[in-house]
């Protein structure tokens, strides 16, 4: 069956069906009210006295009458270049450099009064509360539950997410024949090589179609392949097209040769077990924190890497054995396009069936190919406690003492410039992972300034029904 590849939404039914996990989880199920208020612009945080923006992708944003946030800086030329000037993506999303500069243009703008913002800062000491730490002597902490710096106090704290759980959920979907895909990184099965953890891994992101790779502690989604054409679909002669398979189980990709699970995020899709309701991951449990011992699935149905091979094990195993789809071949990925030989962006064909799909076989605006730094589903705008347009990727973050001190800076030779050379900090409203991020890497923006004076709190609205807008629970 020929495919119509379009964006779209999935029926009501299976809609359901498929998002059993999404649609458990509050976005900010902390007492925000306790920690945080706002005036529609900014937010305060009154226990580290300090001023954000209530729009957290400000940069991406553009008024009605063609105003934008970019504050005079250019939009960036397609991601498969290397800009030469700081620039800002049309999402919203740019490299440090650019980061730094939008900073201070918008100081020297004035924005809101205010010429004293500065990037969130991460604080270069170890941290009982994080997941890891650095070697000596600075034993930097990382990965989860790091809550000392800006925006993890934000996320641990004042909006009381716990990881691996993201911040903004993301709705079922359909693109093309896939469902229910996941604008966020996808494991491989490929080593990923240049990273400082023992254990990197190469993946993919559909949320900007860069080539990478990751700690294997982080959570990434899992689209299982099998190599090759194996249930029986009628393809016609000479065509590259998507084709999906006559029950719309699977797709195959005759430019790679890959046969792909339709359903882009099963992990987060409850299977039923028994006629008696019994449901099930595949025999993978539901994360209760991160890291967790034992493998185990997110609410929005990412997974660390050791989960991932699991959750691959099990579907091969699946209905007595006979497999999933009656296959016992199931994989991961394999990205063999290692980032030395294929740009971080534009890399497709055989040795990225993954960048394949995301560059060559899905449309996107009518044409072929999604363009680079363009997630496959939009991020939906919901509020996160007072926040708006929060994307649940990484956000830079930089090296300093406290939240109240500048950032240090990136280029700087000092050994006191940790936590790695030619990287800054980064953290994940997705995951709430903090890790480092290469300076060309482009992620998300927000800022603060910090109050030398507090302002009188505000009484604590009362709780009220969850109908009315102004509740929190």
């Amino acid at each position: 069956m020929k495919c119509t590849i379009a964006i779209g939404t999935i029926p009501a039914a299976l809609a359901l069906a498929g998002s059993a996990q999404l649609s458990a989880q509050n976005s900010a199920p902390g007492d925000w009210q306790q920690f945080l208020s706002t005036d529609g612009e900014t937010v305060y945080d009154w226990v580290n006295n300090v001023v954000w923006l209530a729009d957290a992708n400000l940069a991406g944003q553009t008024r009605p009458d063609g105003k934008d946030f970019r504050f005079g800086l250019p939009g960036c030329p397609p991601l498969t270049i290397e800009p030469t000037e700081p620039c800002v993506n049309p999402s919203g999303s740019m490299n440090y450099t650019s980061a730094v500069k939008w900073v201070q243009r918008m100081n020297d703008a004035n924005y809101l009064g205010h010429s004293d913002w500065q990037l969130p800062t991460a604080p270069l000491k170890e941290d009982s509360h994080c997941s890891s730490n650095g070697p000596w002597p600075y034993r930097e902490g990382f990965a989860f539950g790091c809550d000392l710096g800006a925006l993890g106090y934000l996320y641990y704290t004042a909006l009381g997410i716990t990881a691996p759980n993201t911040a903004v959920p993301i709705p079922p979907n359909t693109v093309g024949p896939f469902t229910n895909f996941q604008p966020n990184l996808y494991w491989s099965d490929s080593p990923g090589g240049g990273h400082a953890c023992p254990d990197p891994i190469a993946n993919f992101s559909f949320a900007s179609g860069a080539h990478g790779g990751g700690c294997g502690g982080d959570y990434a989604d899992v689209l299982p392949m099998i190599k090759g054409e194996v249930l029986g679909m009628p393809l016609p002669a000479g065509s590259n097209e998507l084709y999906v398979n006559p029950g719309g189980e699977a797709i195959y990709d005759p430019e790679t040769d890959v046969t792909w699970l339709a359903n882009a995020n099963l992990a987060a899709t409850w299977l039923p077990l028994s006629s008696l309701g019994e449901f099930d991951t595949l025999g993978l449990p539901l994360c209760e924190t991160a890291p967790d011992t034992t493998p185990c699935v997110a609410l929005d149905g990412s997974m660390d890497y050791a989960s991932a091979q699991q959750f691959i094990i099990n579907m091969n195993a699946y209905d007595g054995g006979k497999g999933y789809l009656g296959q016992k071949n199931w994989r991961l990925p394999n990205l063999d396009a290692d980032v030395k030989y294929c740009p971080t962006y534009g890399c497709a064909g055989t040795l990225n069936p993954l960048g394949n799909l995301y560059y060559n076989q899905l449309v996107y605006d009518g044409k072929l190919g999604f363009p680079a730094g363009t997630p496959v589903v939009p991020v939906p705008d919901i509020a996160v406690g007072p926040f708006n347009n929060l994307v649940p990727f990484p956000y830079w973050s930089c090296l300093a003492d406290t939240i109240h001190e500048p950032c240090q800076s990136a280029d700087s030779d000092s050994k006191d410039n940790e936590p790695s050379k030619n990287s800054e900090w980064g953290f994940s409203f997705g995951t709430g992972f903090l890790g480092t991020e290469r300076l060309t890497a482009n992620h998300f923006v927000t800022a603060y300034y910090v109050v030398t004076i507090p302002p009188t709190k505000p009484p604590i609205p009362p709780k009220c029904p969850p109908t009315d807008p102004s509740c929190y629970q």
